[in-house]
């Protein structure tokens, strides 16, 4: 009988980014200032939850969020000038801060028993070199990676790349990740089941049409495991 396929997003769900993003805003928000925005921490952080409440930063990289804060605390023209200015910082914090998060080793032990796993995450092609690291490569047969597949989600193509190499339907599997909009919308819309994991900056996202409905929610990495045995239970029940 052939397992089941679970695939994950990185950051902010199998990768916890908490350090990264508190690095990352202490950097911005003094650069901003010297810049002459004059925002405190706190106003800096109202504008950035605005700003991923309302889907304004796209594929949601950090970089499309520097240029989206830019436009509203700065004069027009100067996010280029900034984004360069920090562009070192987010790499170097990348390289030093990004980590798995708590109990990933063990989630993924756990969901290796009955399920296979894969990787479907916007990510540069240095996430590699955290999986080899941290010695959590061995639990994934499929790794689609944007900065490698050259795709990016919510393009459905990246999913479709990911079954092809995982050699499953959609409906055969499931995608856990944070965002509505990248991970849960897409996934849902080719078939597929998904798990919604709410430790994340992205919780701030609501859904907006059907498709963002995740068909469980997991309140961090750890629940995952039930939330997918919830989903496998219902797959069961409904073919008898």
């Amino acid at each position: 009988m052939q397992k089941p396929f679970v695939f994950f997003d990185l950051g902010q769900t199998l990768v916890s980014e908490w350090d990264f993003i508190g690095h990352f805003d202490n950097k911005f928000q003094e650069l901003l200032n010297g810049f002459g925005a004059r925002i405190d921490m706190r106003n800096y952080k109202a504008v950035r939850d605005s700003i991923i409440r309302d889907r304004r930063i796209g594929h949601g990289s950090v970089r499309e969020l520097i240029g989206e804060v830019c436009k509203v605390v700065l004069p027009a023209g100067y996010g280029p000038t900034v984004a360069e200015r920090i562009e070192p910082e987010i790499k170097e914090g990348r390289r030093a801060l990004f980590r798995f998060a708590e109990g990933a080793e063990q989630v993924l032990q756990l969901l290796s028993v009955r399920c296979d796993l894969g990787i479907i995450a916007n990510q540069s092609e240095d996430i590699l070199g955290l999986l080899a690291s941290s010695g959590l490569e061995k639990y994934f047969k499929v790794k689609t990676i944007s900065g490698i597949a050259k795709l990016k989600k919510p393009d459905l193509q990246i999913f479709q790349l990911a079954l092809k190499e995982a050699g499953k339907e959609a409906g055969d599997c499931i995608m856990v990740g944070d965002r509505l909009d990248t991970d849960i919308c897409p996934a849902n819309r080719l078939g597929m089941s998904t798990v919604r994991v709410i430790d994340s900056l992205f919780a701030l996202q609501q859904p907006k049409e059907e498709c963002e409905l995740a068909t469980r929610t997991a309140i961090r990495l750890l629940k995952v495991p039930k939330a997918v045995e919830e989903i496998l239970a219902q797959k069961g029940k409904d073919k008898s």
